[in-house]
């Protein structure tokens, strides 16, 4: 397999959450430093290949950490897991919760895909854009500012039955990550200045729930569905 990674480097807090993930390298031939023995023989490659499913987590690892995944971030992470850059692109590029452009550390992530514009999202996104701006946008160029927060529509979220809703990404040595629903603009105006818990409309339960007559479906939003027992 020809791997050419780039030059570009891992910060130090990048590199952490990789390492915290996969462990620290053993040898120059998967990012760690370069030892007399590398020079004629390449070891780890095995134990480096057998990692390999841990390429999006690994992406999630340091976006969790600082946000956005940066070219040297990316970088190490392939020469972790001796992963093509290639292949490793069309990966990190088809999740819209992953970036390779800078993007605050403080993100929320609002659903506009079909069931929360049919709860107007669409509404709610304009009068969001009036209390805190206008959604954030990767930077162009070389020179620019990354905001401490910023807000971005998003695909499906998942919770179609508690629609608009939205998540919430804010990215540290603690990171928090939390999904909300039935959101309003002025809720989410106030996670944007650092307040996590917005007011939300009351949760709407389903009309199904508790129907005698239901089979498969007979436990719908009866149980606590984020409860294993």
């Amino acid at each position: 397999m020809d791997l050419r990674f780039h030059d570009a480097q891992p910060s130090a807090a990048e590199r952490a959450a990789v390492d915290t993930l996969l462990g620290a390298p053993q040898s120059g031939w998967e990012g760690g430093a370069r030892g007399a023995r590398d020079s004629h023989t390449a070891a780890g490659g095995h134990a480096a290949r057998d990692q390999r499913h841990l390429l999006l987590p690994a992406f999630h690892a340091v976006t969790a950490r600082v946000g956005w995944v940066s070219e040297g971030a990316f970088n190490y992470i392939c020469e972790r897991l001796t992963v093509p850059p290639a292949e490793a692109y069309g990966v990190i590029t088809f999740y819209a919760l992953l970036s390779t452009t800078p993007r605050p550390p403080r993100v929320v992530h609002v659903c506009d895909d079909i069931a929360c514009r049919a709860a107007g999202a669409n509404a709610m996104c304009a009068e969001l854009e009036k209390k805190a701006g206008p959604a954030y946008h990767a930077p162009h160029g070389d020179h620019y500012t990354i905001p401490e927060s910023g807000w971005m529509t998003s695909p499906c979220l998942g919770l179609c039955d508690q629609a608009p809703a939205a998540l919430v990404t804010s990215a540290g040595e603690v990171p928090i990550e939390r999904l909300f629903g039935a959101v309003d603009a002025t809720g989410l105006a106030r996670v944007l200045q650092g307040d996590l818990a917005p007011a939300t409309r009351p949760r709407r339960r389903l009309p199904q729930a508790g129907d005698p007559s239901l089979r498969i479906l007979r436990r719908v939003d009866v149980i606590d569905a984020a409860s294993l027992d």
